[in-house]
């Protein structure tokens, strides 16, 4: 008996170390992720080494849901597909191999937290802190510096900056929401890391990211009691006429959007590039689709694309200032390496994720919102970059993205418990 009662003593205390340790790097993560680099990689590095470590404290019993194995499934897939690519056609490059295989280190913390959970408190004030910081970057970097675009705490990566500043602020809504649906005055706090997040955004002048904006509204009516597509509606029209008063009182920001529909459409009618941003993008975009109607089934390979494109520069088919830029975005980036099946396995990982999150929709609002939010997020910002590329972006959303389903199966499965 007393056997027994230390060894379940034993058992709680470790759970609790768990619990605790895991809860302090999940707020480390989203409030240092564009605010100080070096600790946002220490804390992601704790968070996969204690995940190692939860494997061999014993097994979690609880068998995994099909819809779990099939989120699984496309985690390992898309390192799979890669390393058979460099097997088969490119040769192994490690450095290229980095993207895919954040998917492998981030399933230990995944079992972690769905074994262990975490402390949605640390959770939502490391969002909130992360959005507010940023915001208080953007002002510093802008106002005080001088610095024409902030880029807060990375190594000067003005779109990742923009992009997770803006998530950041919605996410801190999402992850607020049981406490401003029954305290106004939580909604007045969130209100302050919305308007920060939002700002660091619009400082960093990532105007790609900003598309997003509108997307986010819509998903976040689903935190309000009874969403209808009239409050959807109105909260776009709102949506709208901020983004005019925005743009007409900014200097800055009509300087940075006002030239796209002149360059966009130079571009289709005489194919020429007149801007570093809108109309390179589309000659990128163009390449890599040349590229993939050649090779539509499998690509031409991992880190093939300044060799690939040499064939159309030669035929004069493609500006030539595209010179060694890389396409641009996720879905043309996947498009002309695999053929289809390259965004197949990455929009995968996107749509299961979301398909996850929106079952627990009405168990946990606040974290099924919070996840959706950062699917969609990256598949707008991935439309005009290769995101997960950028090692800020890709950990942030891969160790993001686990703790959040975790958290979901963790209490899918087990009495929620207080903390």
């Amino acid at each position: 008996m007393i056997k027994l009662n230390m060894g379940v003593a034993t058992s709680k205390n470790v759970q609790g170390a768990f619990f605790w340790l895991v809860s302090i790097l999940a707020f480390i993560v989203p409030a240092t992720s564009i605010n100080s680099s070096d600790v946002f990689y220490l804390g992601s590095a704790g968070l996969i080494l204690l995940g190692v470590i939860a494997l061999f404290v014993n097994t979690d019993p609880r068998p995994l849901t099909k819809l779990e194995k099939l989120m699984i499934l496309t985690w390992l897939l898309y390192p799979l597909v890669t390393a058979l690519d460099f097997w088969l056609r490119t040769g192994w490059n490690w450095s290229q191999f980095q993207e895919p295989s954040r998917f492998l280190l981030a399933l230990p913390v995944f079992f972690m937290v769905r074994r262990f959970g975490l402390s949605k408190w640390a959770m939502k004030w490391g969002v909130f802190v992360g959005a507010v910081a940023a915001g208080l970057w953007a002002f510093y970097q802008k106002q005080e510096l001088g610095i024409e675009r902030a880029f807060g705490g990375t190594s000067s990566n003005v779109h990742v900056f923009g992009d997770i500043s803006l998530l950041l602020g919605f996410m801190s809504v999402a992850l607020f929401q049981p406490d401003w649906s029954k305290d106004w005055r939580w909604g007045c706090l969130v209100l302050v890391s919305l308007s920060l997040g939002v700002f660091g955004s619009l400082a960093s002048g990532t105007k790609g990211g900003w598309i997003s904006a509108p997307i986010f509204c819509w998903v976040m009516v689903d935190l309000v009691r009874h969403p209808t597509y009239a409050k959807r509606l109105m909260v776009l029209g709102i949506t709208a006429a901020s983004a005019i008063l925005i743009w007409k009182f900014s200097p800055f920001i009509q300087a940075r959007v006002g030239n796209i529909p002149l360059v966009i459409a130079t571009y289709f009618e005489t194919g020429q590039v007149t801007d570093g941003s809108a109309s390179i993008r589309l000659a990128l975009w163009h390449t890599a689709t040349l590229i993939f109607t050649n090779n539509p089934f499998f690509g031409t390979g991992i880190d093939t694309f300044h060799t690939a494109k040499l064939p159309y520069l030669d035929a004069n088919l493609v500006p030539s200032v595209i010179g060694s830029y890389d396409p641009h975005s996720q879905f043309f980036n996947a498009l002309y390496e695999l053929g289809i099946f390259g965004p197949i396995t990455i929009f995968a990982i996107y749509g299961v994720f979301i398909l996850y999150c929106r079952q627990f929709l009405l168990q946990n609002k606040a974290f099924s919102t919070a996840g959706i939010l950062l699917a969609l997020g990256f598949i707008d910002f991935g439309l005009v970059e290769v995101i997960w590329n950028i090692n800020n972006a890709g950990v942030f959303f891969t160790i993001m993205m686990v703790l959040i389903t975790g958290q979901l199966s963790h209490e899918a499965n087990t009495r929620s418990i207080d903390y």
